[in-house]
């Protein structure tokens, strides 16, 4: 995703969409590189039987509003969960809805994983295919929201909650991406 971001400037149209949802802090905030050092000196500070760190300054934990803070996603609102009906799609109904909401189907079937998982190979190639020079200050904002909920399946997948392969992005969060003015009142912290 930040390769992409890095090569293809986002339209302040998608800014905005991406700001009203509340996801654009993520973007802000980049590719954080990893200290390695840092996090195994952090493990071994960690004592599972109080869940905190045992510093010299004194015991810390990591709350959820600290992650509010860092990303500027609420731990308030509306439970992210799948509904029931999700439960019974299968992978033709995943790839209908990802065609309906961002005009994006991969040609490939095997790009499914399971009935419900994408790879995001497909879907960063489509974006790199997508003349971004095309998205305007009149274009229809079906056209940005489109752009907008495939940038976020990019970032549910590589950033947010990524699998161990980093490559797949599970197509039951199209459900929550349907109507993007409603994603501020989820609590996406809790899936962390």
């Amino acid at each position: 995703m930040w390769e992409f971001i890095r090569d293809h400037p986002l339209h302040p149209r998608i800014v905005r969409h991406l700001q009203d949802t509340g996801f654009y802090r993520i973007i802000e905030i980049g590719w954080l590189q990893f200290d390695r050092a840092l996090i195994t000196a952090m493990i071994e500070q960690w004592r599972p039987e109080t869940h905190m760190f045992h510093l010299p300054i004194g015991e810390v934990a990591i709350t959820l509003e600290d992650i509010e803070v860092l990303f500027g996603l609420s731990v308030d609102g509306l439970h992210v969960a799948y509904l029931h009906a999700l439960r019974d799609y299968m992978a033709v109904h995943y790839l209908h809805m990802l065609q309906r909401l961002t005009g994006f189907q991969p040609a490939e079937e095997t790009a499914l994983s399971e009935a419900s998982r994408l790879q995001l190979t497909p879907v960063r190639q489509h974006q790199d295919d997508i003349d971004y020079a095309e998205i305007t200050d009149v274009s229809p904002t079906e056209d940005i929201d489109r752009h907008t909920r495939l940038l976020l399946l990019l970032m549910f997948g590589g950033v947010l909650f990524p699998n161990t392969s980093k490559n797949l992005v599970s197509l039951r969060f199209l459900h929550h991406l349907e109507w993007l003015d409603d994603l501020p009142g989820y609590s996406w912290m809790q899936l962390f």
